[in-house]
């Protein structure tokens, strides 16, 4: 399952979003907070903040996205479960003050959270260090306790799938652009990078039916080429590019010197035909056009008996 977790300094601008979702949010859970509203919610929580000067900080902020086969089966309380087990792990609890909504605007349903790392008691319960880190190990440990798939073992898969793409594509590429538009052909989106010293550097692949543009911006999805394996590097993959593109120009210049042979072998066997129409042309010429009558002999009997 996709995740995040980061902490930073919030606004009422972030609660408000993430009870919206373009009017489609659906808020499943809420914590240690008197009212509804996200301007008073956010006054509620930096209120508590307030009560621990040295957390600057203070919001926990993150999601939740499983793949779409398993976000469409999840209901909204095992959704509920699943991230408030993993936001418990990494030091959560009742004390807390926090919100969860479901956001299902997106083809991939997923769930927002925005917790107070004070407590009601003004104790910071929620370490900064390694955060992100530590949330994606907690999610990965409940989908186990709840028979889920975790993003690494969905990801095996993908990337077997995302590597003999890719090989087959690059069978019959000659540049980056047609293994691009062939990629693309079988439901991959291609992303390059690249600098100044050696020119294209990497690639990240995502299938287009796994991309989220709600969470793109804070979730890179796919994976770069280095995760998807360790045997094909970008520069490998530039050498069969140019094999690929040499084999081509051999091929079409090999191709013009056969037509080029057929046209000569044509050209002097229209020429021997020719000579040969001409050969026969001046046989007919000169053969003789006089043929003596039929008669000649008997003239030539009667005067023998004359004599």
């Amino acid at each position: 399952m996709n995740n995040s977790a980061t902490t930073r300094n919030i606004s009422k601008i972030a609660i408000e979003y993430n009870g919206n979702d373009k009017g489609t949010a659906r808020r499943i859970y809420q914590n240690n907070l008197v009212t509804e509203d996200p301007e008073h919610q956010f006054k509620e929580m930096k209120t508590v903040a307030d009560r621990n000067k040295n957390v600057k900080n203070w919001a926990l902020t993150g999601y939740i996205s499983p793949e779409k086969s398993i976000g469409d089966r999840l209901s909204n309380d095992e959704f509920t479960e699943l991230a408030l087990r993993a936001l418990k792990k990494i030091g959560v609890s009742d004390n807390n003050q926090m919100v969860l909504d479901i956001h299902s605007s997106t083809k991939q349903k997923h769930i927002h959270f925005i917790v107070n790392r004070v407590d009601i008691r003004g104790v910071n319960t929620i370490k900064a260090n390694k955060i992100g880190e530590n949330f994606g190990k907690a999610v990965r440990e409940v989908c186990q306790e709840m028979n889920l798939k975790t993003d690494i073992e969905i990801g095996k898969g993908k990337k077997k799938l995302m590597l003999d793409a890719l090989m087959a594509s690059l069978k019959m590429s000659r540049n980056f652009q047609e293994l691009i538009d062939s990629m693309k052909n079988l439901g991959y989106r291609i992303t390059l990078s690249q600098n100044e010293k050696v020119g294209i550097s990497g690639m990240r692949i995502v299938r287009f039916e796994d991309i989220n543009h709600q969470t793109e911006r804070e979730y890179k999805p796919g994976y770069k080429l280095s995760e998807i394996t360790n045997t094909l590097k970008i520069s490998d993959i530039k050498q069969k590019l140019k094999e690929n593109q040499e084999r081509t120009l051999k091929f079409d210049s090999t191709e013009n010197i056969q037509v080029s042979v057929n046209a000569n072998v044509n050209e002097q066997e229209d020429s021997t035909s020719v000579s040969r129409q001409l050969e026969n042309m001046a046989k007919v010429l000169l053969n003789p056009t006089f043929t003596a009558p039929q008669d000649d002999d008997l003239l030539k009997k009667k005067k023998r008996k004359f004599r």
